[in-house]
């Protein structure tokens, strides 16, 4: 990624994921690249170095059963998959736990193809294609980067229009409180919590035309990217996260109604008409 700043564990981390590719140096790897932490910039000691390996072509059998008795000898173990479909593996690596998933190249180009020309919310699809936007290619053959570069300038706008869809759905709030605070829930309060923040990260992804980090582990880093979003939006969250509940629960329905208004300006092929109605939805008594 071109602009971001690595502190110095992330440098480290990429200098041995290169290094790392040369236990596999009896295989015929066509790219090569770390995700993660590592691969944003902000990997601490703690941090695992995860890599794709795209092949030229499937591994053998022999080949298969080499990586998976290698990767349990070194303290790590066998994920799932298999040597035709593809599959991960995990080694520890200098007192590093170092994750690998192997595939042959054409189901990259597959994922990214169908994603541009029929777009989905899968969020593993999501998860893959992120993950190599914001890599670091460790090993190319002018193929990868250009195929990056489709992904993120071919970004349609079906898929904006798909996710925000997708995302923007929120309970009342009156049913919210009461069933939260009201009945002294508290996991179903922090859930709720998490729940429409996710939803309003989904929505923003659509709306800055980002493809899903698929999950919520270091979503900052994507939220720190954003042109679009509610003012002070990472630090409102977190307010909410830590604030006296009812407090809590009327600044995250602000910004869900902030982000509403973002939809509206930003994305008007979407209505947030029944989202909004829904929102203002009071209990018949």
């Amino acid at each position: 990624m071109e602009g971001i700043v690595m502190n110095e564990i992330s440098k480290q981390r990429l200098k041995q994921a290169a290094e790392n590719l040369k236990i596999f140096s009896f295989l015929n790897i066509r790219a090569a690249a770390v995700t993660g932490s590592a691969a944003k910039g902000y990997a601490d000691e703690n941090s695992d170095i995860d890599t794709i390996v795209m092949l030229n072509k499937n591994m053998s059998q022999a080949e298969f059963d080499k990586i998976v008795n290698d990767a349990k000898t070194s303290g790590g173990d066998f994920y799932h998959g298999s040597a035709d479909e593809g599959f991960a593996v995990y080694y520890y690596i200098d007192g590093v736990r170092c994750d690998f998933g192997f595939g042959h190249y054409s189901e990259t180009e597959t994922l990214i193809n169908e994603m541009i020309s029929t777009p989905e919310a899968d969020p593993v699809k999501h998860l893959m294609i992120s993950g190599l936007v914001d890599g670091y290619i460790i090993k190319d053959n002018n193929w990868l980067a250009p195929l990056i570069k489709k992904a993120e300038e071919g970004y349609p706008k079906e898929l904006q229009v798909l996710l925000v869809n997708h995302y923007k759905k929120f309970h009342p709030e009156w049913a919210v409180e009461k069933m939260t605070v009201g009945r002294n829930d508290i996991l179903y309060y922090y859930e709720s919590l998490v729940e429409m923040t996710g939803n309003m990260i989904g929505i923003l992804c659509g709306l800055n035309k980002f493809y899903h980090p698929g999950k919520l582990k270091g979503v900052e880093h994507t939220i720190s990217r954003m042109h679009i979003n509610p003012e002070n939006f990472v630090n409102r969250y977190n307010y909410v996260l830590t604030a006296e509940k009812k407090a809590a629960l009327k600044e995250i329905f602000s910004l869900v109604r902030e982000t509403f208004d973002l939809i509206d300006k930003n994305l008007p092929e979407v209505s947030t008409k029944r989202s909004r109605e829904v929102l203002e939805m009071v209990l018949k008594k």
